[in-house]
């Protein structure tokens, strides 16, 4: 019944959720971020119980007295196709690294002595479907659209970023600043990631200086 590998967080999360009972997100789930494993869940063809536009329902919770975020499992069979990620060729990861010269979006240069990392502008916690098969020879357009280069550490912190924006459909100030050059801090589909730091670092710093410019 549970799918996952044992002994990681998004299977003791399913053992939990696979009763098909409403569970508190707090002190029921497993670890302190559950964000990630739950989409990870989703994507695996899972359905959760969605409460509008939020895969949550705040309730009462008897156990710790609080009113907060719920999660329920809807069937513990797969309810449509697993949401899936490609592993990168060794051709395409490198003519990525070479289009932007091994640079850091935050930062804007090369770190020395520190491990850069091919991260997706759209994080997978906003997929819908499976990402396309891209061929060796993607264009420049199509690797600046979806790819940027990012430290391990600057990597990690986008992903906490855009799983807090997934489940409270607020978009996340980019480190403090809380400017957007499109749309604002309420998550639009129509939109998508497009305006938010976090999407597109040096698009954001571009988009600052014109309006601090003025």
């Amino acid at each position: 019944m549970n799918p996952f590998n044992k002994d990681t967080q998004i299977f003791k999360i399913f053992e939990v959720l696979k009763d098909l009972k409403w569970h508190c997100s707090e002190c029921e789930l497993p670890g302190s971020q559950p964000a990630k494993a739950l989409q990870m869940i989703r994507q695996a063809g899972y359905e959760m119980e969605k409460n509008g536009s939020n895969w949550e329902k705040r309730m009462d919770c008897k156990k710790c007295k609080r009113k907060t975020p719920h999660r329920r499992l809807v069937s513990v069979e797969p309810q449509k196709e697993a949401i899936t990620r490609l592993s990168f060729s060794a051709n395409l990861a490198k003519k990525i690294i070479n289009h932007y010269g091994g640079k850091d979006e935050f930062l804007g240069y090369s770190p020395t002595g520190r491990k850069i990392e091919i991260d997706h502008r759209v994080p997978q916690v906003r997929w819908t479907e499976s990402e396309e098969a891209f061929c060796n020879d993607a264009n420049e357009s199509e690797i600046e659209k979806r790819y940027m280069l990012l430290v391990r550490e600057h990597n990690l912190l986008k992903s906490r970023n855009c799983e807090r924006c997934a489940e409270t459909n607020k978009r996340q100030p980019f480190l403090g600043v809380d400017f957007f050059y499109q749309g604002n801090s309420k998550y639009d589909s129509k939109i998508g990631c497009i305006g938010c730091g976090w999407h597109h670092p040096a698009k954001w710093r571009e988009e600052l200086n014109k309006k601090l410019s003025k």
